[in-house]
């Protein structure tokens, strides 16, 4: 059995590889940065008219919510979140950058109204019902 925090790890590692090779299978090439670039996850190329994406890849196997950095840049890089069920299906969120940076503000702050008594700093956080309208939506990723 995978001890906590290599599960963690290798459940990330596996969305990666799961969005980089549906992006292969759509006819792009794409490229995992293995963590050796800041906030990057996967380099993407449209081989046929050259337009490049840089990729945000967040992965949750089971639960409901994603952790999502404080700070998030609200540039044109997208986020793939890749959700793995209990029986392993697999869905695909594509959310832009700064739908990412409005919804997890909008669920912080609901968060907050609905728990008065907690501390006012709270992590961003964004859940699987909130982003359902971004499902296989990869054309957000403006490769095309």
């Amino acid at each position: 059995m995978a001890k906590p925090q290599l599960d963690k790890t290798l459940t990330a590692l596996a969305g990666e590889f799961l969005v980089a090779g549906n992006l292969c299978l759509r006819g792009y090439v794409a490229s995992l940065t293995l963590k050796n670039y800041p906030k990057v996850d996967i380099f993407c190329l449209n081989p046929k008219n050259g337009k490049q994406v840089a990729i945000q890849v967040k992965t949750k196997r089971g639960g409901k919510d994603y952790y999502i950095p404080e700070n998030i840049d609200e540039s044109d890089q997208p986020y793939v979140f890749v959700y793995i069920h209990p029986d392993d299906k697999i869905d695909f969120y594509i959310v832009p950058s700064q739908e990412v940076a409005r919804l997890s503000a909008l669920e912080r702050e609901k968060y907050l109204q609905d728990r008065p008594h907690v501390r006012r700093e709270q992590p961003r956080m964004l859940s699987v019902k909130t982003i359902q309208e971004f499902k296989d939506r990869w054309d957000l990723l403006g490769l095309d």
